[in-house]
């Protein structure tokens, strides 16, 4: 028996493929030069799993064995968090992908540079930084769940909304520690005005006593 989705369930669903393309992703061409270090910034929630897609044409075949890596020349990307400590570094290959878990939320720095001696060579990087399970993933997940079509784009909608859920703690998060910040300072710019008042007050009391003082020591009044 043929069954039919609600408009109300189709809406919601048509919804969620017109999200699906607009989800964070960033992309960044740049160009390194031996001794250089180039740094990027990206506001991050805790607990993402974060991607991150590059592609290094300019440099040769990283090797598998490490010791063989000691000598590779080409980009190296390190991430650290806001508190400085360092997520992952990895030196890159021609093409590849890295992926690692947010612990804390804030700014999180990208940071770019020469492994090794360029002797002047300049490497081109492209990369993209996107949130999230990569989307070629859900083709695997229907084929292990055996989901249909509908049921993949409603999986699909509940990752987005879970996303903006988390996004919108966040920034309530940020919210409420601004409000916080803002009438801490206001509370003590108060208190400073009044203090500054009262050392006035006290520094004009003692110049009228020690004018006073003067005057009627020199026979003025």
């Amino acid at each position: 028996m043929a069954s039919t989705a609600s408009p109300r369930f189709s809406f919601l669903v048509l919804a969620g493929c017109l999200m699906l393309p607009f989800q964070q992703t960033e992309a960044v061409y740049i160009k390194l030069m031996q001794g250089q270090t180039r740094c990027f910034i990206e506001m991050m929630q805790p607990n993402e799993v974060m991607m991150v897609k590059y592609k290094s044409p300019d440099q040769a075949d990283l090797p598998r064995e490490p010791e063989r890596q000691l000598y590779h020349v080409g980009p190296r990307l390190m991430v650290s968090s806001k508190g400085g400590q360092e997520i992952l570094s990895r030196l890159t290959d021609r093409e590849g992908r890295f992926a690692f878990t947010t612990h804390e939320h804030g700014e999180h720095r990208f940071c770019w540079s020469i492994e090794g001696h360029s002797l002047g060579q300049n490497f081109r990087v492209h990369f993209e930084i996107g949130g999230g399970v990569p989307e070629e993933n859900y083709n695997d997940l229907a084929k292990r769940e055996h989901l249909g079509t509908m049921e993949l784009q409603v999986r699909k909608l509940s990752d987005v909304i879970r996303k903006v859920q988390k996004e919108q703690e966040y920034f309530k998060l940020r919210e409420e520690r601004f409000k916080a910040t803002a009438e801490s300072t206001n509370f003590r710019a108060q208190w400073l005005s009044v203090t500054q008042i009262a050392v006035m007050a006290v520094v004009t009391a003692l110049h009228l006593s020690y004018l006073k003082h003067y005057f009627i020591k020199k026979k003025l009044i």
